[in-house]
């Protein structure tokens, strides 16, 4: 049976680089859970270049793209036709798929074209703002699967260090954006550290390390 095509889902740069990567084996992709709870594994975004870099052997080529949330770079290995017509200074409208090496979130691009209408980026932020509320309506364990084990043990580290970074404690809200992990995953891990005595709340609705 053909593996389904993923569908290319529209994002902010920061929503992508302030996700969590998760790593598929074998023939299923891999994704970014963002803190929407989306898993993306394609992406459209509609950016600014603000960066354009081709080598001097032509193997490789990247492009910066800012959206006005993040910078994200779209790489291209031997292939560089795509980024010919780039030009610094436009607005473009790249679909691509998401890939990550050495912590660095990139875009391996399918498509990339130029945008003359300025309007569109009004319309692609409403079209985000739509969706985002509409996936805060649905059931949060819907959207994510389980944390890895292994994902899960270094997890517990950086939520731990986040804690320990703060003398009187944090609050909730600011360590889940801190981690950049979906709700559900940190609130688990929260759990475990209060039950193991690791951590207590001096005040409601904050953590502090013992």
């Amino acid at each position: 049976m053909p593996l389904e095509r993923m569908t290319a889902i529209k994002v902010k740069i920061s929503d992508l680089m302030s996700g969590q990567w998760i790593k598929k084996e074998g023939m299923e992709p891999s994704f970014v859970v963002t803190k929407n709870r989306e898993k993306v594994s394609r992406a459209r975004v509609l950016a600014t270049v603000v960066g354009k870099f081709i080598s001097e052997d032509g193997n490789f080529g990247s492009v910066t793209l800012d959206d006005g949330s993040d910078t994200i770079r779209a790489k291209c290995f031997k292939d560089l036709n795509l980024l010919q017509p780039v030009e610094i200074g436009k607005l473009v409208d790249l679909i691509g798929k998401v890939r990550e090496y050495n912590d660095e979130i990139y875009i391996i691009p399918e498509i990339i074209r130029n945008v003359d209408d300025p309007n569109l980026e009004l319309l692609r932020k409403l079209e985000i703002m739509h969706k985002i509320k509409n996936l805060e309506k649905q059931p949060k364990d819907t959207l994510i699967e389980k944390l890895p084990e292994g994902d899960r043990e270094d997890l517990r580290k950086k939520v731990l260090d986040i804690i320990g970074s703060s003398q009187d404690g944090i609050e909730y809200g600011k360590l889940i954006e801190a981690s950049g992990t979906p709700e559900t995953e940190v609130e688990k891990v929260i759990n475990d550290l209060l039950a193991e005595g690791i951590c207590y709340e001096p005040t409601p609705g904050k953590i502090k390390k013992i």
